[in-house]
């Protein structure tokens, strides 16, 4: 693969990717923007362009990738203007060499690249695609018809990047041109080991929003004694989620936490992810690329996929209380089975290397 990258530098003028992503956010996206900019930065010539003034967040990104973005943040209500400020920047950037690769709101680029510049364009989906392929994620999801409607417009993209071969499909019959490349997750060397402990510590990490459904966790969990029950992350929901816990000592808010199963790999023996609607989701990834045993919601994003039919972990029937406490039951009772279960999805995590997935990233851009 060392070889592959040279050959590329070797024979080819640099190409420039321009990443469009005018909000960078805690989530999927900002994880995935990360991987992929410092990643290509070995090979091209990397620049992102941004709304987000955030220099805790942008000092993440590798120092040798040049990054554009306001002094101070616009204070348009309308989100469409933000994101053409920052395409408009992008443009002055654009040459015979450039690539546009577009994280989020994709529609502006889209739109203004035709109508312009026509350079070439990536764009990547980011969160759930509605479509007959994922009717029980979708009808959680607002504004369908209009996410649906904007859909159209990916035809004006070269390639679309998904994470999904359900999705892929669905592009296919609308005559847009995809593929599905996963995210990258590596085995990681420092991973859980079995200890057995008279309470479980079961987690959700992630931002309590709508989607990610924090909600149902602590309602379902609150009531069970013989368990310790944590949640890492922040959002909206954080008010109410306190007040579904309040009396509860068995209960504990962690607030944001970097690298959270890095930091509680020797306390987490579960991590429950309870969805109405994911992308893959990057938390079910990283647990289990730390062996850490986990339980996701059936037809949710990739968790099938991850999961594995139960092999390297659990699935409940999404939205099902009944479902998710029977599982919740049995791994209790049952923990070296969910202890050896997370050992087999530490090793099929391999099929989400870096071969399998930044590598398939760069033949898509060396095919435009």
């Amino acid at each position: 693969m060392k070889f592959h990258i040279m050959k590329i530098n070797k024979n080819k003028e640099k190409k420039n990717i321009l990443f469009y992503c005018p909000f960078i956010e805690r989530g999927g996206i900002k994880t995935t923007l990360i991987k992929y900019t410092n990643f290509l930065s070995k090979i091209y010539k990397v620049k992102i362009f941004t709304n987000t003034t955030d220099h805790k967040m942008l000092n993440k990104f590798n120092k040798k990738i040049e990054i554009y973005h306001p002094k101070k943040t616009y204070n348009f209500k309308l989100r469409i203007l933000k994101d053409i400020i920052v395409f408009w920047r992008l443009k002055k950037e654009l040459n015979n060499k450039s690539i546009i690769f577009s994280m989020t709101d994709h529609f502006v680029p889209l739109v203004l690249n035709k109508f312009t510049t026509n350079s070439k364009i990536i764009i990547r989906t980011a969160g759930i695609v509605p479509n007959h392929y994922n009717k029980e994620e979708y009808k959680y999801l607002k504004n369908v018809f209009i996410k649906k409607f904007l859909i159209r417009f990916y035809k004006l993209a070269n390639k679309v990047i998904t994470f999904s071969l359900q999705n892929v499909k669905y592009f296919e019959n609308l005559g847009i041109k995809s593929c599905c490349i996963y995210n990258n997750f590596e085995k990681q060397k420092i991973v859980k080991s079995f200890k057995k402990k008279k309470k479980l510590n079961i987690f959700f990490v992630g931002r309590f929003g709508y989607e990610k459904n924090a909600i149902f966790f602590v309602k379902n969990l609150k009531n069970y004694s013989n368990i310790n029950i944590h949640l890492v992350g922040d959002g909206e929901y954080k008010k109410q989620l306190k007040n579904a816990a309040a009396g509860k000592k068995n209960i504990f808010f962690h607030g944001f936490v970097k690298n959270p199963f890095k930091k509680y790999l020797s306390m987490i023996d579960l991590l429950c992810i309870t969805s109405k609607y994911d992308g893959t989701p990057n938390v079910m990834g990283e647990a289990m690329s730390y062996g850490i045993p986990v339980l996701a919601p059936k037809n949710v994003g990739l968790a099938n996929i991850f999961i594995g039919n139960n092999k390297y972990g659990y699935l409940y029937k999404s939205e099902n209380s009944n479902s998710f406490k029977e599982k919740i039951n049995f791994i209790i009772k049952n923990y070296r089975n969910a202890f050896s279960r997370a050992k087999r999805g530490y090793n099929s995590i391999s099929r989400f290397n870096e071969k399998n997935t930044h590598y398939k990233l760069i033949d898509e851009i060396e095919k435009l």
